[in-house]
């Protein structure tokens, strides 16, 4: 198959800097991927130039079906800020422009699993469902779960790590480095045969437990880690009288539902690690010395 065009919404913020360097890596640019179009809020940004010194195309955040002519596949990177009209735009416009393959804003963990304790993530599970809807479903529509982005597990790794539940359950990660180069992976190959890679996809850098995490920690930067633990009583209600995020992820670490080691498509986006190494957790927290790095990296 000849290379394709890919489109990114959002292509300029945290993670979505990670998905543009990837498509524009050696790994997939130009063999597998010959354009990546970038919309950004901030088109004259230093992080712009630099993309676009690497070949990125950059334009403003207006995503119109004249601007995806001819683009392939659409990433909406566009964080949880954006609201769901905006998100909701962005896949109708790629459907109306026939792009084949589309992947919604909706990284981070799988809480389907939890069932109500889910819920107050069930606006991705709705935008993702909204998408598949359009052009009579004829738009390949990719859901990708990461677990927890491993940079960000160290804005909690700052001498204390209040948890619910068992300290010792493990929960997957993954780097946003790896996210990128994973989007990548299954855009080419879906866009090649759209039944190679499923409608929801798992994936794992790798697994760890919080007493793991409080072990590396204070072997690299010295001194104790306190690990406070909390009734998940006290989660499940947050959940249920406030809809509250932040509960409905730690409830997901606190049952074991964000491990994601032994239930994951690592190696069909990279088998056998021959198209990068992943991330490991260990050789994060030794590069930064154990300390929060969020915008450092």
């Amino acid at each position: 198959m000849s290379p394709i065009t890919v489109a990114i919404a959002g292509g300029t913020g945290q993670l979505g800097l990670a998905v543009t360097r990837a498509f524009l890596s050696p790994t997939f640019n130009p063999s597998r991927v010959k354009r990546v179009v970038v919309f950004t809020r901030q088109p004259t940004s230093d992080i712009a130039k630099e993309l676009q010194a690497q070949g990125a195309e950059i334009y403003d955040s207006n995503i119109t079906t004249k601007a995806l002519e001819g683009v392939d596949a659409v990433v909406n990177v566009l964080g949880m800020t954006a609201s769901k009209e905006v998100n909701d735009n962005v896949a109708k416009t790629a459907a109306e422009a026939g792009v084949r393959v589309y992947i919604p804003n909706e990284f981070g963990m799988d809480l389907k699993p939890l069932g109500s304790y889910g819920k107050p993530y069930a606006i991705k599970n709705i935008m993702s469902t909204y998408a598949r809807e359009l052009n009579g479903g004829s738009m390949k529509v990719i859901s990708i779960y990461t677990a927890a982005f491993l940079e960000v597990l160290f804005l909690m790794a700052n001498g204390v790590f209040n948890l619910f539940g068992d300290p010792a359950n493990k929960f997957s990660y993954t780097s946003m480095r790896d996210i990128g180069l994973s989007v990548a992976s299954m855009v080419v190959l879906s866009a090649q045969d759209p039944a190679s890679v499923p409608d929801y996809v798992r994936l794992s850098g790798g697994a760890i437990s919080w007493v793991g995490l409080a072990e590396l920690i204070e072997k690299e930067r010295g001194g104790k880690v306190t690990v406070n633990i909390g009734d998940i009583n006290i989660l499940q209600e947050k959940i249920e009288k406030e809809d509250d995020r932040l509960s409905a992820g730690r409830y997901a670490f606190a049952t074991g539902a964000a491990d994601y080691s032994e239930n994951n498509f690592n190696e069909l986006v990279n088998p056998g690690e021959s198209l990068w190494k992943w991330d490991t957790i260990e050789e994060y927290v030794h590069r930064t010395q154990g300390l929060p790095t969020v915008g450092r990296d």
